[in-house]
C-alpha cells in the first residue's frame, strides 16, 4: 500500500503549486526519487485533466555520462531536453541524493558542456521565464545525515513541511508582505550580529508553495549602501538562524 502522504504531496505539486488545468502538457522529471512518487504524480494529473510527459534519472548514471560525454553528445541530449520542456506548460523537478556529492570528481570541462548545451538553453532561458515550474528534494539517508537527523525523523518532518496547508499559509503570509512593503528601516540583531539597513521602496515576496517545498519566506532586499554593521555566519548544510527582528 502507498503511503499516503505520496499522494497529499503530489496533490500539493499538481493543484496548488502548478495548477495544472485541462489539456495542459505537465513534464515530470525525477532523479533518485521512488517510483511511488511518480505513480501519484501522474494520478493526480491525469485527474486535472493533464497530460504527462515524464522522466526518470539517475545520478550516478548522470555521472558516468558527463565523464566521457562529447560536446556533440552533451548538445543533442540538451536539444532533445529542450524540445521536451518547450512541449510543457508545467514542470515538476524531484531531486533525489543518495550521495550529495556524486558528481564531484566529474572535470570541470565537462560540467561546462553540460551548463552550456544542457543546463542553460533548457532551465535557465526556457523553463524558469516561460513554464510554471515547482522543484523539491527527496528526503533521503544522505539528506538526513546533513541535518544530523535520524532517517525516519528527517522523513517525518520532510513531509509535515512539505504537505502543510499552503493556501492558509499564503493568505496567512499577506500582512506580513504588508508590514514589509510599509517599512522603512530593518535591524537584526543576534549572537554575534547587529545589522541595519533600509527596505523602502524593494517589493516583499511571499513564497507559498508555488516554486519550491518546503516554502514559507517572505524575502526582499536591502537598499544598496544602506547596510550597516556586523553580521556573524555559521558554516554548515543546514542552520537555524536566531536573530530577533525589529521593523520601523
Amino acid at each position: 500500500m502507498r503511503d499516503p502522504r505520496l499522494t497529499q504531496l503530489a496533490d500539493i505539486l499538481i493543484n496548488h503549486s502548478l495548477k495544472l488545468q485541462k489539456g495542459e502538457v505537465i513534464y515530470i522529471e525525477t532523479f533518485d526519487t521512488p517510483d511511488e512518487m511518480m505513480e501519484a504524480l501522474l494520478e493526480k494529473a491525469y485527474a486535472a485533466g493533464g497530460v504527462p510527459l515524464v522522466s526518470q534519472k539517475s545520478w550516478r548514471v548522470l555521472r558516468k555520462f558527463f565523464m566521457e560525454a562529447s560536446e556533440d553528445s552533451m548538445r543533442l541530449i540538451g536539444d532533445i531536453e529542450l524540445h521536451k520542456i518547450q512541449s510543457a506548460q508545467a514542470y515538476i523537478c524531484i531531486e533525489g541524493f543518495e550521495n550529495v556529492t556524486e558528481t564531484s570528481d566529474v572535470p570541470a570541462d565537462k560540467m561546462a558542456l553540460y551548463t552550456k548545451h544542457w543546463w542553460g538553453p533548457v532551465h535557465s532561458n526556457w523553463r524558469v521565464p516561460k513554464t510554471r515550474w515547482v522543484k523539491l528534494r527527496w528526503p533521503t539517508r544522505s539528506m538526513a545525515q546533513q541535518a544530523e537527523m535520524s532517517s525516519d525523523g528527517f522523513e517525518e518532518l520532510y513531509f509535515k513541511t512539505c504537505t502543510l496547508d499552503y493556501g492558509k499559509m499564503s493568505a496567512a503570509m499577506d500582512r506580513l508582505v504588508a508590514l514589509m512593503e510599509r517599512t522603512d528601516r530593518v535591524r537584526l540583531v543576534g549572537p554575534g550580529t547587529d545589522l541595519s539597513f533600509s527596505i523602502k521602496g524593494i517589493p516583499a515576496i511571499k513564497c507559498a508553495g508555488e516554486i519550491n517545498l518546503p516554502d514559507g519566506e517572505v524575502y526582499t532586499a536591502p537598499v544598496r549602501d544602506s547596510v550597516n554593521g556586523v553580521i556573524r555566519y555559521t558554516p554548515a548544510p543546514y542552520t537555524t538562524a536566531r536573530c530577533s527582528t525589529t521593523w520601523s
